[in-house]
């Protein structure tokens, strides 16, 4: 037969365990199983599955359209899976909808996200699959409308995971429109069948090498945990460390909250124990028999938060919880209900930031905390910016609003200003890692927008002229100078001494990004803490 072009999906198995065949890297499906032709010499086995002739689902709409039953409307998928044997290596080279027969757990994860890019010319991207590792995890995919660059399509090196890449192979690689993601590798090739086991060696010879590394380093920084074998080797380890009362189990809202209507947070088993902060020892002292704990318990227990209004959401616990495990040079987080596994050097470099970011030398009183009707309570956010404002003569700019053509709604400047140009941002600790992170997302951007937007800074100084005229010259109209203030993020609800090695990775990664945007930009960045006290009766 003659060469031909052909466009080839093609999976890498891990090594199989003993006694097991082909068969065994297979889904639960049904298929008819092929020899090879004995004429091609292969070790492998052709799996097949055809997917009866059926009806789309919206046929019956059209026939009551038309008035009379339309022929010829039919869907038809198949579904095949060659899988061969080559030096020892298993490949599957998967046709139609042929992934799906496929046990994917059994294979190199990262086989097809890597080779793609040891073998894409890195100027000449047409499309990038991202997953960000927000509070609310987003996923994107964005594509080009020619071959580009990958810094065309805005990746963020510290939060961005990517996930799949498609573009042009590089000099010297003989394939067409690579394709990459996760396990899978998409190529285009001319070829025949007796082709299968070398050009299989050849892909594996992409993949075993590390150019990737001159331009796409970074996708080393936060990687998925895929593999199902690792997954619930790591839940194991989770397990066993909420059974120890392990310290570092963190236990969260997996996605922002209204923390002006938030009464409090329970548990499963404890539900009308309701508490102002969320607690992990709270849920650890509700399971009567933490020996017996397993992983379906803390995907069934639930988080709830009560409301003001007497309203309840809630989370399953798997997803709220935060917890490091090191092993290594490499570090493992779960991270709403995903494992991530972090580069140490990435580590490394984030705590060097971390290190370079002071502690701010404003005097902030303690937040209270104390009992009403057998229920605690801690200080509002509100309450409390009242209170600060009061107590040291600054400027109360909370929910103080100022409209913008940069952003989709009116932002506050800060939360407290002071007389010497310190801009406080202010949030609660018991918000975890999404509160966090959205603290430092608004402090970034009211500055970077005080810094540019004259129309800005001119509405900006209306609402300083209403709440006190003494604050209404702190922001000039015409020429701002970056390095005459200092933006100041406020956590209530930890002290200034432990408050950076206490904070989730994800929020020291959004700490760190915003550190390092404003100070390049100018301005003073710190932090600071404000631990809790216990409300003096009148």
């Amino acid at each position: 037969m003659a060469r031909t072009y052909r466009r080839l999906n093609l999976f890498m198995a891990k090594p199989l365990g003993a006694g097991m065949t082909f068969a065994d890297l297979l889904a639960a499906a049904p298929v008819i199983t092929y020899p090879m032709a004995n004429s091609l010499g292969i070790d492998g086995v052709l799996f097949v599955r055809q997917s009866a002739e059926k009806r789309p689902s919206w046929g019956s709409l059209l026939d009551e359209a038309a008035g009379h039953v339309i022929p010829d409307l039919a869907n038809r998928s198949s579904s095949a899976v060659l899988l061969l044997r080559s030096n020892g290596d298993i490949f599957a080279f998967a046709f139609g909808y042929g992934r799906y027969l496929i046990e994917q757990s059994l294979f190199v994860q990262d086989f097809g996200l890597r080779t793609a890019l040891n073998t894409l010319d890195n100027k000449s991207l047409r499309s990038v699959d991202l997953h960000t590792l927000e509070d609310q995890p987003v996923q994107k995919k964005s594509q080009a409308a020619r071959d580009s660059e990958v810094g065309v399509f805005g990746i963020d090196i510290l939060r961005d995971v990517l996930r799949a890449v498609t573009g042009i192979p590089k000099r010297g690689v003989a394939l067409k429109q690579i394709a990459g993601g996760d396990a899978m590798f998409s190529f285009g090739v001319d070829m025949e069948a007796v082709d299968f086991p070398a050009l299989a060696q050849r892909i594996k010879g992409y993949y075993a090498n590390e150019d990737y590394k001159a331009s796409f380093s970074w996708v080393d920084n936060v990687r998925k945990v895929r593999d199902e074998a690792s997954v619930n080797a790591l839940n194991a380890q989770l397990v066993q460390a909420i059974s120890a009362r392990n310290p570092g189990i963190l236990v969260t809202l997996p996605e922002i909250g209204a923390w002006d209507t938030i009464l409090g947070f329970s548990f499963t088993r404890n539900k009308d124990v309701v508490r102002p902060v969320i607690n992990s020892e709270d849920y650890i002292n509700t399971i009567a028999d933490l020996p017996s704990l397993t992983i379906e318990n803390l995907k069934r227990d639930r988080l709830f938060v009560h409301d003001v209004d007497g309203n309840t959401t809630e989370h399953s616990v798997y997803r709220c919880i935060y917890f490091e495990i090191i092993n290594g040079d490499k570090t493992k987080i779960i991270f709403d209900g995903k494992w991530y596994e972090v580069d140490a050097t990435f580590i490394g470099r984030i705590a060097e930031t971390l290190n370079s970011i002071q502690i701010s030398t404003l005097a902030f009183p303690a937040v209270e905390v104390w009992e009403e009707g057998g229920v605690s309570k801690i200080e509002s956010e509100g309450d409390y910016n009242i209170r600060a404002a009061a107590a040291h003569g600054y400027f109360l700019l909370d929910k103080q609003l100022v409209k913008t053509d940069r952003t989709t709604s009116p932002i506050e400047l800060c939360d407290l200003l002071t007389p010497t140009k310190q801009l406080v941002h202010v949030k609660h600790r018991k918000g975890g890692s999404a509160g966090l992170s959205h603290l430092f997302a608004q402090g970034g951007v009211a500055a970077e927008i005080m810094l540019g937007d004259k129309a800005f800074r001119k509405k900006a100084r209306t609402v300083l002229r209403r709440v006190n005229a003494a604050a209404h010259d702190l922001v000039p109209l015409h020429t701002v100078r970056s390095a005459d203030y200092e933006i100041v993020f406020l956590i209530l609800g930890e002290d200034s001494a432990t408050l950076k090695q206490n904070l989730p990775f994800f929020s020291k990664v959004n700490l760190t990004k915003a550190f390092e945007n404003l100070t390049q930009r100018g301005f003073r960045v710190s932090i600071g803490g404000a631990p809790t006290t216990p409300r003096l009766l009148p």
